[in-house]
């Protein structure tokens, strides 16, 4: 399954944020996605990491994992009933620091479909800080 990061080329200014979701396309049955990204933390901070619209948009309960580390985002996002579509199942804010760029890598994100768990993959996304 291949996912993709929605802008894959982001541009934010020192002190500025900016969002880059995760999108999947075509889910069945859609329960779980955990995820692990990694990013230069000399450049961007991660500042806030939240469930997508494609598991919010029926307003069903979602259970959240996160955690913010130095370079590192995780989370854990839950839901009883399954969903289905394309968009984005998770997003995450950063926070420019200093001029230069950052890559953004996938180093994990599994998503549970009718009880099975499969890994997806995604071209890493760069992010630009501006002074």
């Amino acid at each position: 399954m291949a996912a993709s990061f929605s802008p894959a080329d982001v541009r934010v200014g020192v002190g500025a944020t900016a969002t880059v979701g995760i999108v999947v396309m075509g889910v069945q049955d859609l329960t779980s996605v955990a995820l692990s990204l990694a990013y230069d933390p000399a450049v961007v901070e991660a500042v806030e990491v939240g469930p997508g619209s494609l598991l919010t948009l029926d307003g069903a309960a979602l259970g959240a994992e996160r955690g913010l580390e130095t370079g590192r985002v995780r989370a854990t996002f839950r839901r009883a009933a399954g969903t289905a579509g394309s968009g984005v199942v998770a997003s995450v804010t950063f926070k420019g620091l200093k001029a230069g760029a950052s890559s953004l890598r996938v180093e994990s994100l599994e998503l549970t479909s009718g009880g099975t768990a499969a890994a997806a993959a995604a071209t890493p996304a760069r992010i630009t800080v501006t002074p």
